[in-house]
């Protein structure tokens, strides 16, 4: 039986945070600067941006946290 990569749990997580990314940056830039003729470099710049910012708070700040309160509190 062949393992795959990545569990289907974790391709969820991050297909939700990839569209809640999308819509961030494209609210962000169409608030901030309309659709002037960069919008694409600059959408993209955000994306990115915004994107690793959650999925660093969600794969790796929230399960530390947690582990090292559960270590503390010994759970």
């Amino acid at each position: 039986m062949k393992r795959t990569l990545f569990s289907a749990q974790f391709k969820t997580k991050l297909l939700v945070i990839m569209i809640i990314s999308v819509l961030l940056a494209s609210a962000l830039e169409l608030y901030t600067f309309g659709i002037p003729s960069d919008f694409i470099v600059r959408w993209l710049n955000s994306f990115f941006v915004i994107f690793f910012m959650i999925a660093v708070t969600v794969f790796g700040i929230v399960p530390g946290v947690n582990y090292t309160i559960n270590k503390i509190f010994g759970r």
